[in-house]
């Protein structure tokens, strides 16, 4: 999630969000570190 959000935030215009819908195999923590980093790095 940082090194997407490294990547293409810069500039501006950058909207975080999973590609199409999250898949029921993704582990519930798997999610809450992409929400955590997101809150960490996300905002510019």
């Amino acid at each position: 999630v940082k090194r997407r959000i490294d990547d293409l935030a810069p500039g501006g215009g950058f909207v975080f969000a999973p590609v199409h819908n999250i898949q029921p195999d993704v582990p519930p923590r798997n999610l809450m570190a992409m929400w955590a980093t997101l809150q960490n790095y996300g905002t510019y």
